[in-house]
Formats: structure tokens, C-alpha cells, sequence
């Protein structure tokens, strides 16, 4: 669960900590609030598309720092060699005005592209449209695959399918040839 995020010089946001609680977290308020400022510190912690404009006027550079608890051993975790035991995760990216990025997990260096991964398994963020999403045939195997946590089994049955594939072209080639 995201506990804590600390934005540094993000758009009018000199520095600012917003603390999330258990369940459902909402932002509202009025238009001009920093509702959309706070959604675009929140991406790029998780590893999104950010532009130097982002950066507060007259600052060298910009940070957001992300605190997750109760997080458990995420595959890209356990893959990349990062302790499981731990329950807190702190995600931390730095924008500087030359266009350069230093991400953080842990305190250990990574890129944008490695914290966008974990960040897809840390967060959802939705929007007013986001609804739209569900009237795509396309999308709807794989909501019925997430809902019922069949991604491993279903990896596990490409992999195999994709070795008969293989053998089958071999078998076929091996006919070719003897024809």
C-alpha cells in the first residue's frame, strides 16, 4: 500500500507529503487544486513519461519519494535480487533540468524502464475514463486471466505450446528433406 509521498519542486509544489490510509484513497477538489500535479508526481515515481516542464520554476531539479508497506515479494523484486524479507519498499526519482532521471528502489540505483516495471505491479491509478477500458473486446481474456490468477498456469501452457510449435516445424522439415 502507498503510505507516504514526498514531492520536491513538482509544478507550484515547493514540498509536500500527502499520507494514505488503508482502503480506497481518493483526490477531489476543485479545478486548479493540484489534483492532476499530485497523479503526474505519482507516475513519475512509478516510472512514467515525465518532461523537464515538470520541474518548478527556478529549481535545478525535482523529487518524488514513494513509501509502500506491506508490500510482498513482487516477481521484478525477487528477479532483480532485492530482499523479499522486507515489507517496505521506498521508490525515489529525481528530475533534473538537463533531462536526466536518478531512480532509486531501495536506496539501490535502477532505471526508468526497471521502475516502471515495479511500479505496474505497485499501483493502479485510475481516471475518469478509465471505464472505457472494459468495453474492449481485446482487454477482456486478460481481466478474466488477472481475476482468476491464472497467469502463471497460462504462462506455463504457452511455453509448452510454443516447444510442440518448434518440434512440429523440425518434424516437417525432417520430412521435407527425406521427401
Amino acid at each position: 500500500m502507498l503510505e507516504v509521498l514526498h514531492i520536491e519542486n513538482i509544478a507550484v509544489i515547493e514540498q509536500a507529503e500527502i499520507q494514505f490510509h488503508p482502503g480506497f484513497n481518493a483526490l477531489t477538489g476543485e479545478t486548479g487544486a493540484g489534483k492532476s500535479i499530485v497523479i503526474d508526481a505519482m507516475g513519475a515515481v512509478l516510472g512514467g513519461r515525465t518532461s523537464r516542464e515538470l520541474i518548478r520554476t527556478g529549481a535545478r531539479s525535482a523529487l518524488v519519494t514513494a513509501v509502500f508497506t506491506g508490500v510482498p515479494p513482487l516477481a521484478w523484486l525477487v528477479e532483480n535480487g532485492f530482499s523479499t524479507g522486507r515489507e517496505e519498499l521506498l521508490l525515489q526519482r529525481e528530475l533534473t533540468g538537463d533531462g536526466k532521471n536518478l531512480c532509486r528502489v531501495n536506496g539501490r540505483p535502477v532505471t526508468v524502464a526497471q521502475l516502471r516495471r515495479i511500479g505496474e505491479e505497485l499501483l493502479n491509478i485510475h481516471g475518469q475514463h478509465d471505464g472505457q477500458q472494459l468495453l474492449d473486446e481485446e482487454q477482456h481474456l486478460s481481466y478474466l486471466d488477472r481475476f482468476g490468477r491464472t497467469e502463471a498456469p497460462l504462462g506455463r501452457y504457452q511455453t509448452t505450446y510454443e516447444a510442440m510449435a518448434d518440434l512440429q516445424a523440425k518434424i516437417r522439415a525432417l520430412q521435407m528433406d527425406e521427401a
